[in-house]
């Protein structure tokens, strides 16, 4: 975790144009969070109403599982190509397309089918679909902070992005269960409540897939109507640098990589083990409510924080970033050994021994997301933004996909998901400590305009 204060990798001429920072940035971040959102909505759609879908629609926690891994399945699939198409593209044409493929997914699986077989095929179609738009929404935010903010709104913007990542979750654990009502399969007898039930529950399910359209196809007009790739004048001097074209991933040096596991292990775990947070925790007496309000208020305050401490961080001229991630992750490690603790029963038990573990442990665990994102891109400078990042959330879905195969296989429980969580934080703190912090991209601003002369408009 030392810091390197040298000379910057790459000359900027002095004769550059000004800078400026334009109000409607916040328009354009507003717009892409509400892709990320939308994006991470739609992946986590089926998890907050398992029960429901396994009791009305006959699907197992294979299926639910199957219906979640397409998103790491595709991200890493596609993860290179849309690198190269927001290196060379900027960021409209790449968000336009995302936004389209999510619409696209959301609008097959509300098509009304009389037949479950067909029904469940355009799932997973969604799901295929909204597993491509992935790579653009989880990581293009470094991107567009880089293009439209100044140096000290550049981690407040990025954690504006990545964290949005939590909150499309966030509101499937709130949403769903207010639409499609709980329903317990074994608590069902056939006849006339029985067939009520199962026809309320599978209008529920359609107004559910409704909602999701309808909110995709906005978003589609609004990104149609404006969303420019970059302002007309930089907002700082390090993002007048032209990103080489012949520096991508194999320029991505040992240094990166580092901060690149020690990120991608634990949010990849950590994705995954609240997607299903449901079925983890339903061995110890929490039913899916309650499960869904866990996910809800956990992922809700890990935002907050995540949000103050992005914006902590940009009043630091020299931030040390690796040694604050350091810390939030050996105290999330902490609180999730905790909860482990509880779901082994070696500790008090009950609703809010879990709710409070899981809070505390994911939000010190986002607080330190964005920062991670920044310190590859820092790091990696001058390789782009879209590079570094797309590397960070490729980790994060190759371990998210290894957690959700798991999954596939019935016989293997749900208590090792806790000791997975707690050990994928663990791991990560050997990998920060040995990272050496250096701010590459940081130094052309601290050496050009400072930031109280920017123009704002």
């Amino acid at each position: 975790m030392t810091v390197d204060e040298e000379t910057p990798l790459v000359a900027v001429s002095p004769s550059q144009p000004g800078t400026r920072v334009f109000w409607y940035r916040w328009y354009v971040l507003l717009v892409y969070v509400g892709l990320v959102t939308l994006q991470g909505a739609v992946w986590n759609h089926w998890g907050p109403i398992a029960s429901s879908m396994k009791a009305v629609f006959n699907w197992d926690n294979a299926t639910l599982g199957l219906l979640t891994l397409w998103g790491p399945i595709t991200y890493v699939v596609s993860f290179y190509g849309w690198t190269l198409f927001l290196r060379y593209r900027g960021l409209r044409l790449p968000c336009l397309l995302s936004v389209g493929l999510v619409a696209v997914g959301c609008a097959l699986k509300a098509i009304p089918f009389k037949s479950d077989a067909v029904f469940l095929v355009m799932c997973h179609a969604c799901g295929i679909l909204n597993g491509f738009a992935g790579p653009v929404a989880m990581a293009a935010g470094t991107k567009l902070a880089a293009e439209w903010f100044p140096m000290n709104e550049r981690v407040t913007a990025v954690a504006i992005a990545a964290l949005s990542q939590s909150l499309g979750p966030t509101l499937s654990f709130l949403i769903g269960p207010l639409i499609v009502q709980d329903v317990n399969g074994t608590a069902l007898t056939i006849g006339y409540e029985f067939n009520n039930t199962i026809s309320a529950v599978r209008g529920q399910v359609s107004l559910y897939n409704y909602i999701d359209f309808g909110v995709a196809f906005a978003l589609l007009l609004l990104t149609l109507m404006y969303f420019p790739s970059r302002p007309k004048l930089p907002p700082s001097i390090s993002s007048q640098v032209e990103r080489s074209t012949d520096r991508g991933l194999r320029h991505l040096g040992l240094n990166t990589w580092l901060i690149v596991i020690a990120y991608g292990i634990p949010s990849g775990v950590s994705g995954a083990f609240n997607a299903v947070l449901a079925i983890n925790v339903a061995a110890f007496g929490i039913d899916e409510t309650e499960a869904d309000w866990i996910g809800f208020v956990s992922t809700a305050v890990s935002m907050a924080v995540g949000l103050v401490a992005g914006r902590i961080v940009d009043c630091f001229r020299r931030p040390r970033m690796a040694l604050t991630s350091f810390l939030l992750m050996t105290a999330s490690a902490l609180f999730y050994a905790w909860l482990t603790l509880i779901c082994d029963r070696l500790l008090p038990s009950g609703f809010y021994y879990v709710l409070a573990s899981n809070i505390l442990g994911i939000s010190s665990m986002t607080a330190a997301f964005p920062l991670f994102y920044e310190l590859a891109c820092e790091s990696a400078f001058p390789v782009g933004e879209e590079t570094a990042t797309m590397v960070v959330t490729t980790a994060n879905n190759v371990f998210s996909g290894v957690f959700l195969t798991v999954l596939l296989f019935p016989q293997a429980g749900t208590l090792w998901m806790n000791y997975l969580m707690t050990g994928s934080c663990l791991i990560s703190l050997p990998l920060v400590f040995f990272f050496k912090e250096v701010y590459n991209r940081r130094q052309f601003d601290l050496q050009g305009v400072p930031e109280d002369r920017i123009q704002a408009e």
